[in-house]
């Protein structure tokens, strides 16, 4: 009878280091994909085109409101390794937008892919998928993405560049290992990919909301949006206090 309850007095202990050891595995696991943030790669200045304007709304709009602003970084190239990449922003109303890609060649201007691709938005958080009749983009290559809005007969453009980047074959395969988009989210983002981080953060996300997963990366990568000069100071900041109000207002 003794030895039958020192067996079972044993097992009992045994049971629960085997708990303790496996929430602790649990807990760290989950942490580390908590904590994974959005890090640019090389963080490679973009070129004149993608300046931002700063707040160049309409006359009519109210000053509180927060203009047309492209969710993905401006003063440094952003990385895909999508080859019909989604484009994300955000409008505080409903829009008319137009969106143009180019690609970026050295010592030349840049040079159209395909025709003006015209997209009707509502307020909130919108995404707009890669035009069906353009052609697919090519890895290595930068290009540049511009969404255009017309008001009082101003055209008001914002741009932003990317590089299509091939993804590095240790990703790959974590990425084609997990069936979590929670992990996938964070897999890109470490990697440094910005559109398909983003993108997989929002399909976890209420619609036209970001998800706090979503949240998190605008405010990852607002906060390596550093002005290149003094002349474009004024319009960073103010574009990175838009990124965050949107990131807070538009989380749920």
């Amino acid at each position: 009878m003794i030895e039958e309850k020192k067996l079972q007095k044993y097992k009992l202990t045994i049971n629960n280091h085997l708990f303790t050891i496996i929430s602790l595995c649990l807990l760290l696991f989950f942490t580390s994909i908590a904590l994974a943030d959005f890090k640019p790669i090389n963080r490679k200045p973009a070129g004149d085109y993608s300046r931002s304007g700063g707040r160049r709304g309409c006359e009519i709009e109210s000053s509180a409101k927060i203009p047309l602003t492209l969710l993905a970084p401006q003063t440094y190239v952003g990385y895909t390794a999508s080859l019909r990449p989604t484009f994300t922003g955000y409008v505080s109303s409903s829009q008319k937008l137009e969106l143009r890609i180019f690609e970026l060649i050295p010592n030349q201007d840049p040079k159209p892919i395909g025709k003006e691709f015209v997209k009707d938005v509502q307020p909130g958080i919108f995404q707009i998928s890669f035009p069906e009749e353009y052609p697919n983009l090519t890895v290595g290559k930068t290009y540049l993405w511009q969404l255009s809005k017309t008001c009082l007969e101003v055209k008001i453009d914002e741009s932003a560049e990317l590089i299509v980047a091939e993804i590095p074959s240790t990703l790959e395969k974590k990425l084609s290992a997990t069936s979590s988009k929670l992990e996938k989210v964070n897999l890109y983002a470490e990697g440094g990919f910005w559109y398909d981080a983003l993108n997989e953060a929002l399909q976890l996300a209420n619609t036209k909301k970001l998800g706090k997963r979503g949240a998190s990366l605008v405010r990852d990568f607002a906060k390596y949006e550093l002005a290149r000069d003094a002349k474009e100071e004024v319009a960073v900041k103010e574009r990175v206090q838009y990124l965050q109000k949107i990131a807070v207002q538009e989380q749920d």
